[in-house]
This record gives structure tokens, C-alpha cells and sequence, in this order.
């Protein structure tokens, strides 16, 4: 083959060599010009003839540059540019070979989804991948090991990949991009995060271009594109559903007015009728109410003038109707402030919440209040000590107090806390017996306390009270005992008898003690 080409370029050099220049010359008028009309209309049969032209090519000028070294006397170069001769033949292969590939695959794309691009950057790859193929076929063809040739160029790629490392990370997130494929060239895709709309115009290996609604184009590395949350419209051949709120007066019949604004929606040119537009009322929790329009569009683009010619037609019907589009209104009204006066309930109201409140009239309720008086503790104050002997009852008004028993050990355990409306300190007051439990204020407490002179002065007036009394007090003994035995300290059990005899001398020495004084 080469003494072929030998023989042909030492006979007519000349020839070849002009038409290698009238080649050169073509190649440059259409790169200048900008028209390959052999290209444009038989791309695939151009790429194929790519395949054997671009090798030949190569050869002859192998030739050519052979026969002149052979003129000038030079053999020594005739060895070095055999082997730059081989390299280009396979490397030219394979470009043809890439080029092949990514017509066919740009003619079957357009065809399935009218019209699409492939990135440029999958071009990019698939022209590396073939061109890295042949470059190993021609260093296998030279006897190279590939084992050595990764090994020594080992260290340099890892120093290059540090020092392209962003770089790296933009192509590899382009890859990323054109095998996932969130968007393609020709989508429109908003972005919140950079408050970017545009269309994509390019993906390469470095970087994503969206040209926006002002014709000016926006280049996105691809590391942060595959980061970025996108809201993609897709392209022009994808339908857009966007929906319109308009506010209405609420006097105005729901059904009527979304008929309207339905009537209005179908009028327009560029709202298509199937699928139909759709009117709901969104809101009528408040004036005025809000109608939702929902329609569909051609594509994203045609958003703008769809949505000023929707606006004109609901205008223009409302209009009609005789109705117009309510503001947003907002309702204020104004009172005259009170003044308030918070104050804690009367001693009287306090009372009737006691369980004996149901078996006294009002007038004993209120002589009762009238010998009762508010007291205050802080959290922490003790109100009736263990081992005492109290001549008072508490109600609890405000606050908890704790009711705890002292243990075998000395520490002391809390068996109840008494919130508002409960009341400690009767059987104490009633009973000679001392007082087993100790009370402690949990919060701060607001009490009313009652005293045994006002006890003993409604029993002196009915006596029936102390049956009643005595039963209420033998039922809290019996509670306090269950806590003696729990705590396991000495009990003494009482009878009903033992208490009401113990009820009427407290009564009976409490009056001779305050008979003098009367």
C-alpha cells in the first residue's frame, strides 16, 4: 500500500497537491461563510464519506511529505513520519467513526421528540471515547505496553487532577446531567435559589448556558446546576397548566359568577379548549370570595399573552354582568375598653364550695364568713405543724398545699396535694387528737381561715350540726389512720362515739375558756 502511494504522489505530485489546496481552500470559504449545504441536507451520508476521505486524505499527505523528504534528501525523516502517518489514520478513523454515530443518533432523537438537541457535551465524550479507543488499537499496533504507560503517567494525572479539581467536578456533573436528563436544550427552567428564569441553550462539559427573557445568556458551572433546586417548564412543544385567582364580591351567586369567569376563559385564542379551562371557587371563608381559573396553554411562552388576553375577556364579562372585581377588604371595629378588676371571690362565695355548705342556709353560710378572714403563705411556709393542735380549718382559694406524713426514718413523704376548693385542719380543729399529717404550701396559697369559735356558734344554735360534723371527721380519721399504718407508727383507731364525745369537750372547753371574756 505504501509503495503504492509512493509511486502515485512521485507521478503526480502536482496534481495531488492542488487538489489538497483547492480542499483547503473550500473548507476555509465555508467555515467563513457559514454554509455546508452538503452537510446541512445529507448530514449522514456526508459523515460516512468522512470515513474513507479523512483517512485518504491523510495518506496522500503522508505521501507528499514522504516524496519531498525523498527530494531534498533527507531518508532519516522517512521513519518518524510513517509513524505519525499511522497515528492520524487511526485517530481520523475514529473521529469519522464518532461522527457517524452522533448523526444517527441526532436524526433518531429528532424524530421521537421533534426536533431536540443532544449536548454538546455527550458529542464532547463520545468523540474522546473513540479517539482514547484508536489511541490504544495504534500503541497495541506499536508493541506499547499499557501497564507501563498507566504507571508512569500515574503521579502527573493525580498532580493534574488536584490542580483541575473543580474542573473535574464540573465535567463529571455534566455527565451526570446528560444521563439523568432534568432538563434538556430547549427547556425553560426556573431557578429559586439564583431568582433565574431561562431557557437552555447548551450543555458542554464545563458548564450549563440559559438564555433569559432579556436575550442574555447566564453560563451555571455544572457542580452547582446538579446542586440547584429547578423548576423545569420543559420546551416549547409541552403543554403549561398555570392557574389565576380572582376575588369577586360575595354578594354575588358562587355559580353565577363561576360560570362568568368560564365563559371568559373559553373566549380566549390562546387558552386551548381541550383540556377545558376549569373554574372552582377557592375561598369563602372571608370577603371577597377568591375563584380559582385553571387553564392550559401551548407552552410556557405563550404564559404572558394568554394571561393578559384571560384578564381582558373576565374584565370585559364582568364588566358586562355588572360586577366588578372587589379589593381585598379589611373590617375594623372598635369597642370601648373595660376596665377590669380582678379580685378573688368572697369568703361567702368561697364557703358554699365546702361539702358542709350543702346542709347550712345562707344566712349561716354568711354569719360563717362573717368570723372567717383571708390568710397568705409562700411557697415553702408550713400551716399546720405535725404534733399540733389546731383551733382553725383552711379552704384553699389559690395555689397547692402539700399534705405529708413523717416516716419511721424522719423523712417525711407526701401522700396528697390539695388544690382550690379543698379544705384541711376540721378534724384537727374538732378532735383532741394532735395533728398526724403536716401541711406545706407547694406554691404560693391564698387560704380562708375559719375558726372553732365560729364553728361552736352554729352548733350552739343547732346541735343536729355536730351529728353531721362527726361523721365528716370520722371519715377523715379513718383516711389519717390508713396513713399511720402506712407509715407504720402506733395507731390508735376511734370510734364514732369517741369522736363525737371528743368534738363536744374541744366545744365545751373551748367555750369555758372564752366565758369570762363574754
Amino acid at each position: 500500500m505504501q509503495d503504492f502511494i509512493d509511486q502515485l504522489t512521485a507521478s503526480y505530485w502536482e496534481l495531488l497537491l492542488g487538489l489538497l489546496l483547492l480542499v483547503v481552500l473550500w473548507r476555509i470559504g465555508c467555515q467563513v461563510v457559514g454554509k455546508r449545504p452538503l452537510t446541512k441536507h445529507f448530514p449522514l451520508v456526508t459523515a460516512l464519506l468522512d470515513v474513507v476521505v479523512l483517512p485518504m486524505w491523510v495518506i496522500i499527505i503522508a505521501g507528499l511529505l514522504r516524496h519531498g523528504l525523498r527530494m531534498l534528501e533527507l531518508p532519516s525523516l522517512l521513519g518518524p513520519v510513517a509513524w505519525w502517518t499511522d497515528l492520524f489514520v487511526n485517530l481520523s478513523v475514529a473521529w469519522a467513526i464518532g461522527r457517524v454515530v452522533t448523526v444517527i443518533a441526532k436524526q433518531r432523537r429528532r424524530r421521537r421528540n421533534r426536533g431536540e438537541h443532544i449536548p454538546k457535551l455527550i458529542e464532547a465524550l463520545l468523540s474522546v471515547s473513540v479517539l482514547m479507543i484508536a489511541l490504544g488499537s495504534f500503541m497495541w499496533q506499536q508493541g506499547y505496553s499499557f501497564t507501563g504507560v498507566w504507571v508512569s503517567t500515574g503521579v502527573a494525572a493525580g498532580v493534574i487532577g488536584l490542580a483541575l479539581q473543580r474542573t473535574l467536578s464540573d465535567l463529571l456533573a455534566g455527565v451526570s446531567l446528560g444521563i439523568e436528563r432534568p432538563f434538556r436544550i430547549g427547556d425553560w427552567l426556573e431557578l429559586p435559589e439564583e431568582q433565574l428564569i431561562g431557557q437552555v441553550v447548551d450543555l458542554n462539559w464545563r458548564a450549563t448556558r440559559l438564555r433569559g427573557w432579556d436575550n442574555a445568556t447566564v453560563v451555571i458551572p455544572n457542580a452547582r446546576m446538579a446542586n440547584a433546586a429547578l423548576k423545569n417548564y420543559y420546551s416549547d412543544h409541552h403543554l403549561y397548566a398555570p392557574w389565576y385567582f380572582v376575588r369577586i364580591p360575595g354578594e354575588v351567586s358562587p355559580r353565577f359568577a363561576s360560570a362568568l369567569l368560564l365563559d371568559a376563559a373559553m373566549r380566549c385564542d390562546s387558552v386551548l379548549h381541550f383540556p377545558n379551562p376549569v373554574v372552582r371557587l377557592a375561598d369563602a371563608s372571608k370577603v371577597p370570595y377568591s375563584y380559582m381559573v385553571w387553564v392550559h396553554l401551548r407552552n410556557y411562552p405563550s404564559m404572558f399573552r394568554a394571561r393578559e388576553e384571560l384578564y381582558r375577556e373576565i374584565h370585559l364579562g364582568l364588566q358586562e354582568a355588572g360586577i366588578e372585581v372587589a379589593p381585598e377588604i379589611t373590617e375594623m371595629r372598635t369597642r370601648r375598653a373595660h376596665v377590669n378588676r380582678a379580685e378573688p371571690p368572697t369568703v361567702a362565695l368561697a364557703l358554699r364550695s365546702l361539702d358542709v355548705a350543702g346542709v347550712l342556709s345562707d344566712d349561716e353560710l354568711n354569719q360563717l364568713a362573717a368570723r372567717s378572714e383571708y390568710r397568705y403563705f409562700d411557697l415553702g411556709d408550713q400551716i399546720l405543724a405535725e404534733g399540733g393542735i389546731s383551733d382553725a380549718f383552711y379552704v384553699i382559694i389559690g395555689g397547692l398545699v402539700d399534705s405529708s406524713i413523717r416516716l419511721p426514718d424522719g423523712s417525711s413523704k407526701v401522700i396528697e396535694t390539695l388544690g382550690p376548693g379543698k379544705h384541711f385542719g376540721i378534724s384537727e380543729m374538732l378532735t383532741t387528737q394532735v395533728n398526724f399529717l403536716e401541711f406545706t404550701a407547694n406554691t404560693d396559697v391564698t387560704l380562708i381561715r375559719i375558726d372553732l369559735e365560729a364553728v361552736r356558734a352554729l352548733i350552739t344554735q343547732r346541735p343536729e350540726l355536730g351529728e353531721y360534723l362527726a361523721e365528716i371527721v370520722k371519715t377523715r380519721l379513718d383516711a389519717a389512720d390508713a396513713a399511720r399504718v402506712a407509715s407504720r407508727r402506733p395507731v390508735r383507731r376511734l370510734s364514732l362515739r369517741d369522736v363525737r364525745e371528743g368534738i363536744e369537750r374541744r366545744l365545751r372547753s373551748r367555750g369555758s375558756r372564752g366565758g369570762p371574756r363574754g
